[in-house]
């Protein structure tokens, strides 16, 4: 899978948050498309080091669950609760918070990504390679929730 420092792949979901309405619905689970919005930003936020992060005890802070949930584990639609941290953002109005996203996922795609990283709280350590994997995956699961 081609990831987000590649322009294709980062435009590919820039356009995608550009399609999304302010009154869309969600396919599945209980945010609004404002709260995806900041809960994407949430992430990106973690992965920057700008919001502190905590493990939570679960099976994927080891290397074998960590690598399956990462790289290959279908994402379950609704019945997994995101960390704390991802959620810490309330919405302040949709044109800011689209730009703030749109503003942060470039920042994100022109990290070092050989440089050492924050832990996720579910995934525990993680290198840049991983953060690539998550954000790409976690954008288009939540995009799609939204039919973008």
């Amino acid at each position: 899978m081609r990831t987000l420092p590649v322009a294709e792949v980062r435009d590919s979901l820039l356009t995608r948050i550009d399609r999304l309405r302010p009154n869309a619905q969600a396919r599945w689970g209980r945010q609004t498309v404002a709260e995806m919005i900041c809960h994407l930003a949430d992430q990106l936020r973690m992965a920057l080091g700008e919001i502190p992060t905590r493990p939570i005890p679960t099976p994927l802070l080891f290397t074998p669950f960590k690598q399956f949930g990462i790289y290959v584990m279908p994402w379950p639609k609704g019945w997994v609760r995101s960390p704390r941290e991802a959620r810490t953002t309330r919405p302040a109005g949709w044109n800011q918070d689209c730009a703030a996203l749109r503003s942060l996922l470039e920042r994100f795609a022109a990290q070092d990504f050989a440089r050492p990283w924050p832990p996720h709280p579910y995934f525990g350590r993680m290198s840049g390679r991983d953060w690539l994997w998550v954000t790409r995956r976690h954008f288009d699961h939540h995009l799609r929730q939204f039919g973008v």
